[in-house]
């Protein structure tokens, strides 16, 4: 029988993304791993535990928020995989949630429900805050839309620790207010986490900004406590903690067993966009219209048609059609399929089902059809374009 592989586990239990990491991780080592394991109870930026450097393991699995973190597990000389995506192990591998992706998600939710004025907040100098403002505002300048980007006061814009940034931006709260009041309103504000979406929320009520009517606003991480601590509950891109520390384990078995360590970082795609009431509104005078847009988001993969829509709206159809159009420049049934398109390339992406799985999960009878209907969506086969887009373990 093997030996068993000494394991330190350095991610933090105090937010759901750490926990969730650990809830992978332990999913790994059930099915696969001979492993003892170590972990301690900590915060992100904690230091390392004194005895960490007299132990003698395997391996390190962590979350590494900083350099002198990083500097620190290097001096073990034991293979590490950070779920951090900040600070590379020497001789180590990194995964992150994708940045890219969790913008698109978070702008597509805002266009599907009507939003033309768009607006992002974060923490300048922050690694993950930075990369998910430069990827939201690319998209959006790529569908014709302009982003406006808050600008902190001048003292505050020189902290990289998010930790830091998260606590002095408590104290933000007139400042945010005053950047609010000047966006064009209905404004889909999208915050780097839960936190700053808090934030964002609790400075609307200081200036008699109504959520989600006048400012609608999606953050990271969906935190179910920060989220619910929000007033209204903050909507949320959901990470796919599980995936991003089952695959960091795998991965650190691997390396642990002599397997070099990739040198680029592995990306995980998010799950997808955790709806609460912060962002519960559409943006559309035309109250049929909006209400047939909610109807098609939630039900759009449980095979809802434009006849079940016409019935629901005690509506006729040529009428849901005109006016539909005249909003979104773009049929019902052409946002059914938009809607199911969307779900399954994140499928397609994000996991190894099979195309019946997805056909059934998106609301196509079968395999075929699905191919079909994907290929004259996208111009690509389901395939060809799983085999241009998905992350490999």
């Amino acid at each position: 029988m093997p030996e068993l592989k000494r394991v330190m586990l350095l991610i933090e239990s105090s937010r759901a993304y750490g926990r969730g990491c650990l809830l992978g991780a332990a999913a790994y080592i059930r099915s696969h791993g001979r492993w003892s394991v170590v972990h301690v109870e900590r915060g992100l930026a904690d230091e390392v535990p004194r005895f960490l450097r007299n132990w003698k393991g395997d391996g390190i699995l962590a979350r590494i928020e900083n350099r002198r973190i990083a500097d620190e597990i290097a001096e073990i000389g034991v293979p590490v995989v950070d779920l951090r995506g900040s600070h590379r192990p020497l001789h180590g591998a990194m995964l992150d949630t994708d940045p890219r992706l969790t913008s698109t998600l978070a702008a597509e939710s805002f266009l599907d429900t009507g939003f033309r004025n768009f607006a992002y907040i974060g923490y300048p100098g922050v690694d993950f805050s930075d990369y998910r403002c430069d990827a939201y505002c690319e998209y959006l300048n790529s569908r014709g839309m302009d982003v406006s980007v808050y600008a902190p006061p001048q003292s505050r814009q020189q902290k990289s620790d998010v930790l830091a940034w998260e606590s002095r931006g408590e104290l933000e709260g007139d400042a945010i207010a005053e950047w609010l009041q000047s966006l064009p309103r209905p404004a889909a504000v999208f915050a780097c986490n839960d936190v700053r979406g808090r934030q964002v929320i609790d400075a609307c009520s200081r200036s008699d900004l109504s959520v989600p009517e006048e400012i609608a606003v999606i953050g990271v991480d969906d935190d179910e406590v920060i989220c619910e601590l929000s007033n209204p509950p903050l909507s949320s891109v959901q990470p796919d903690t599980l995936r991003l520390g089952y695959e960091g384990a795998a991965l650190l078995d691997a390396m642990m067993d002599g397997h070099l360590a990739p040198s680029e970082t592995v990306y995980i795609p998010p799950k997808g966009v955790s709806r609460r009431l912060s962002s519960e509104a559409t943006a559309v005078n035309d109250r049929e219209v909006a209400a047939a847009m909610r109807l098609i988001r939630d039900h759009a993969c449980e095979g809802v048609t434009v006849q079940d829509l016409v019935q629901r709206l005690n509506v006729s159809r040529s009428t849901l059609e005109r006016r539909f159009h005249a909003v979104f420049g773009r049929s019902p049934a052409m946002e059914i399929e938009r809607v199911r398109m969307s779900r399954a390339k994140m499928l397609l992406i994000g996991t190894r089902y099979k195309l019946s799985k997805i056909a059934a999960t998106t609301g196509y009878g079968t395999a075929s059809q699905f191919a079909t209907a994907f290929k004259r969506h996208t111009g690509f086969t389901p395939g060809k374009f799983r085999s241009q887009t998905q992350i490999s373990p």
